[in-house]
């Protein structure tokens, strides 16, 4: 793995992104909550016209205490060719972007938690923190 990261904090913990999949960050975001829906479905909102379904990353991974929030900071990704519909996740915050050495991404260490296995790729040590890097195919098929 070479190239930029687009980083992003969820409950505490540094993740990112392959710049290439993320569409854009949306801010002050509203969704509408879908009756029924599975937990890890937060909602829909419209961005310019595109329904955008956000998934609850946060819950997905199950890391840290969940808040309730009208309003959030989103990650939308790119539509895939074969899965036209956007989707987007609320974070905490957005980090920066990171250009990472192929010599520095490791994989995942054996020991990481199992919720978390599935969905990082690579993993970064940077200065002062751990770098997750997802994989956005894993998140696609959710």
């Amino acid at each position: 793995m070479s190239g930029k990261v687009l980083t992003f904090y969820l409950n505490g913990s540094l993740f990112g992104l392959d710049i290439h999949t993320v569409k854009e960050i949306q801010r002050n975001v509203e969704c509408t909550p879908i009756p029924d829906s599975p937990a890890h479905i937060v909602g829909l909102f419209n961005m310019r016209g595109q329904v955008v379904t956000l998934l609850h990353l946060a819950r997905l991974l199950r890391i840290g205490a969940e808040e309730e929030q009208e309003r959030f900071v989103c990650v939308v990704l790119k539509p895939q060719p074969d899965l036209p519909d956007l989707i987007g996740f609320p974070i905490d915050r957005p980090g920066s972007v990171v250009d990472i050495d192929p010599n520095e991404a490791e994989q995942p260490p054996a020991n990481m938690d199992g919720d978390l296995t599935g969905f990082v790729k690579k993993v970064v040590k940077l200065p002062n923190e751990l770098l997750m890097v997802l994989d956005p195919d894993v998140i696609y098929q959710l």
